[in-house]
């Protein structure tokens, strides 16, 4: 009988893919059961499920597992790895886990049965409206080898967001937190909540990511310089402004407002509440089509030296830390760190005159400098020449020295 002869997994420490194979077409079979294992505890965890068989339905969507309602494919995302399916609650990382896959298929005589673990009555009603369909096994199936789940690969600390997640499980969560979808103000205010568990839920480790090179230059005596498009998050924002001896920021300017037609609009509140605390800020206003799109802290010690960089995907928002899926990483590597210092000291050399107001339209002089432009036009940019770097190339925009936009206001 054929059967499952491989699985394989990899984990960005919120989310793991796993696939699997198979030596020829398994007869009978409805789809697979997916374990987690614990090899360090021993303690396994079939994987949830949502989507019922044919005449089945699931209208409180309340989840099974895979060994009732199987995955027909042959790959899967376990979002549950560090995410709980019935809570909020966060799973310890640094652990290893692996995955076993078997084949299931109609019980009948001679297959050995396939547990049915949750609860089929919940608040007093079926779990599920339909008749149950009891399942064997077709095969004892194949057990991947075991991956880290963990944030630190290296030289390098990964950290992601969960802005994919199952609608269901966000509209059960505002309801528990007393909100109604669709009632956008109360939905933002959670978001921005720095107590609400659905903002921890959702940012997962990113936000300390994001600060962890402030937190380290305040306890070691080192500096951080931080380059930003975007400013619009409480938390983030007292972040900086808790290590304003230790951190200088270069902020780009935010978009236009649809309704004032106001430049900055996002970033402006934020912009004032670093200057007013005293933290050294470098304003770089486009306030037209060109975008600073920087998302990076460089960490130097106390000599001054570059040793480490944060960058990624993730803007510093509400909405970029709870509202998408983006990642961030810092990586401890000298080389690269310089790279990334050597790409802000030229950024802040590249002045232009500003706008008539911080709120006012840019115009064609609002622009990046050749200069900066041509020096961004090498991969590992340093002294004019492409550093070596370990197994990594970097590059930086904008890049085309002979681009230029005409009056874009």
């Amino acid at each position: 009988m054929p059967d499952v002869i491989k699985v394989r997994a990899a984990t960005n420490n919120e989310v793991a893919f796993l696939a699997w194979d198979i030596d020829g077409m398994i007869p009978g079979c409805l789809g697979f059961e997916i374990v987690r294992l614990y090899p360090d505890t021993g303690e396994e965890r079939c994987l949830a499920a949502w989507v019922p068989f044919k005449g089945q339905r699931n209208p409180r969507w309340i989840p099974q597992d895979t060994g009732v309602w199987p995955v027909q494919k042959t790959f899967w995302r376990d979002l549950t790895v560090r995410r709980r399916r019935d809570s909020i609650d966060l799973r310890p990382e640094g652990e290893m886990i692996a995955y076993r896959v078997r084949p299931v298929g109609d019980m009948k005589p001679g297959l050995e049965p396939v547990p049915v673990r949750p609860d089929q009555v919940v608040d007093g009603k079926p779990a599920y409206a339909g008749t149950p369909r009891p399942l064997g096994y077709l095969g004892q199936g194949a057990v991947g080898p075991p991956i880290f789940l963990g944030q630190m690969f290296g030289k390098a600390r990964v950290a992601f967001t969960n802005g994919v997640l199952s609608t269901q499980w966000m509209s059960r969560a505002l309801a528990e937190a007393g909100i109604k979808v669709g009632q956008r103000d109360k939905i933002r205010a959670e978001l921005q909540n720095p107590a609400s568990k659905i903002r921890t839920y959702l940012h997962g480790d990113v936000p300390d990511v994001l600060t962890s090179l402030m937190k380290r230059a305040k306890a070691e005596g080192g500096t951080v310089r931080l380059a930003l498009y975007e400013l619009g998050d409480d938390e983030l924002c007292d972040a900086i402004v808790a290590a304003k001896d230790v951190v200088e920021v270069i902020l780009a300017n935010s978009g236009k407002d649809d309704q004032t037609k106001a430049w900055d609009f996002g970033n402006a509140p934020f912009r004032k509440r670093l200057r007013d605390a005293g933290v050294t800020v470098t304003d770089r206003l486009f306030n037209n089509n060109h975008i600073g799109h920087n998302k990076f802290a460089v960490y130097r010690d106390a000599q001054g030296n570059p040793q480490a960089v944060m960058t990624g995907s993730t803007n510093w928002t509400s909405t970029g830390i709870c509202g998408q899926s983006n990642n961030a990483f810092i990586r401890h590597d000298p080389a690269i760190a310089e790279v990334f210092n050597a790409y802000w000291e030229r950024m802040k050399a590249d002045v232009f005159p500003p706008p008539a107001s911080e709120s006012a339209a840019g115009h064609v002089a609002q622009k990046q400098g050749v200069p900066f432009r041509a020096e961004n036009h090498i991969s590992n940019p340093l002294n004019g020449a492409s550093a070596a770097l370990d197994g990594m190339t970097v590059w930086f925009s904008p890049n085309d020295p002979g681009r230029s936009k005409k009056d874009i206001s």
